[in-house]
Order: C-alpha cells, then structure tokens, then sequence
C-alpha cells in the first residue's frame, strides 16, 4: 500500500499559465511586426498578385484567429484547473 501526497497545481501551474500569456504576447507582437511589413511589399503588387496574396492573407488570418482561440482556451483552461485542483487541495485539508 502506497502512502504519502501528491501534489498538484500551484506554483507550477501559475509558471506555466504566465509563461503561456508571455508566448502568446509575444507570437501576436512579431505577426503584427510582420503584417507592418507585409503591407508595405503588398501595396507595391497589382493584378493577380496582388489578388493571390489578398487571398492567402485571408486565409492566414483566419488561421491565425484559430490558433489565438486555441491559446486562449488551452490558458483560461489551465487556470480553471489549477483553481480546481487548490479548491480540492484545500477541502482534503480540512
């Protein structure tokens, strides 16, 4: 029979939680630099390239919208588990 605790949730998940904010900060700092750029390129284009890249802009926009709704679950998910897991943390304690 086994004995002791297992810990779960805390610091740690707190750590991964800001680290996540810092990663997603810093992915939509460098897209909106490259956008900056993008646009500068692309007002040069006419024609079908233009039409080409207002196309996979497009596309990648919506990826990308994708992608944020993802890290924005994945972190408001993991902070409802690790309030989750203190709440429990601290009923077994009592």
């Amino acid at each position: 029979m086994m004995t002791g605790e297992v810990e779960v949730g805390g610091a740690r998940i707190e750590l991964l939680v800001g680290e996540m904010v810092k990663a997603h900060s810093g992915m939509t700092r460098t897209l909106a630099d490259l956008e900056t750029a993008l646009d500068l390129l692309s007002s040069q284009w006419s024609g079908e390239a233009q039409r080409a890249y207002a196309r996979a802009q497009a596309d990648w926009n919506q990826r990308m919208g994708e992608l944020h709704a993802e890290l924005d679950r994945a972190q408001r998910n993991t902070t409802l588990a690790n309030e989750g897991f203190t709440d429990a943390a601290r009923a077994v304690r009592r």
